[in-house]
């Protein structure tokens, strides 16, 4: 492991650094090697700035909040680097229509919730990693997962229902911080859509089947 850990820290330019820090946080296996994640972040951090890329920042910025969740302190990235990784993020996400639909459906049930909702109070990375629709006084967090939230079959390119790496890292970082997490699948949502009271109760059924009482 040494020897290829060495080998990369060589012959890696700045995207590699952040690939590699990116998956072994979401894999979870960040924290099962955390020397390896240490020296890929360190090695990303101490990049010329201009070398990294929007798709770079955003990759360092869910890595560190991430190992947050862990209790992993990483190196503080340098004032410059800090200022892209904020202004990158800050941004706010836009809602899809079924997101909108879902959320008026919610209040009908009666769950008060705000929709893109930091996961800490204190968090400085704008819409990243925000939780679609949640209700911060019951910590409990709801997202509507559309199709790049899934794998692809290899051939066909059929979105399939295994969920991918990143929407699976995300519910762990939700959860170590202290939300009930509570994924609503796109595809289980096409087919009730266009009926309201299919809709609502497609959503009562899933806050029952978690615990949650209206």
């Amino acid at each position: 492991m040494e020897a290829q850990t060495e080998k990369l820290l060589q012959n890696s330019k700045a995207q590699d650094f952040c690939n590699i820090c990116y998956a072994l946080a979401i894999s979870d296996f960040g924290k099962k090697n955390i020397k390896l994640l240490v020296k890929m972040w360190n090695r990303a951090v101490q990049m010329n700035v201009s070398s990294l890329r929007k798709e770079d920042l955003c990759l360092l910025a869910q890595v560190e909040a991430l190992m947050k969740a862990d209790r992993i302190d990483l190196e503080e990235p340098p004032s410059e680097l800090r200022l892209r990784m904020v202004s990158i993020v800050e941004k706010h996400n836009t809602a899809s229509r079924s997101h909108v639909q879902i959320s008026e459906m919610l209040t009908k049930l009666g769950f008060i919730h705000e929709n893109e909702v930091p996961p800490f109070e204190e968090w400085a990375m704008g819409g990243m990693l925000a939780i679609d629709m949640a209700c911060p006084k019951q910590k409990i967090a709801i997202e509507f997962d559309g199709p790049s939230h899934y794998l692809k079959s290899v051939g066909t390119g059929d979105v399939t229902r295994l969920e991918n790496g990143a929407t699976k890292a995300k519910r762990r970082f939700l959860e170590r911080v202290g939300w009930k997490v509570i994924n609503l699948n796109y595809q289980d949502w096409i087919d009730v859509r266009h009926n309201k009271s299919e809709g609502i109760f497609l959503l009562k059924k899933k806050l029952s089947d978690a615990g949650i009482k209206l």
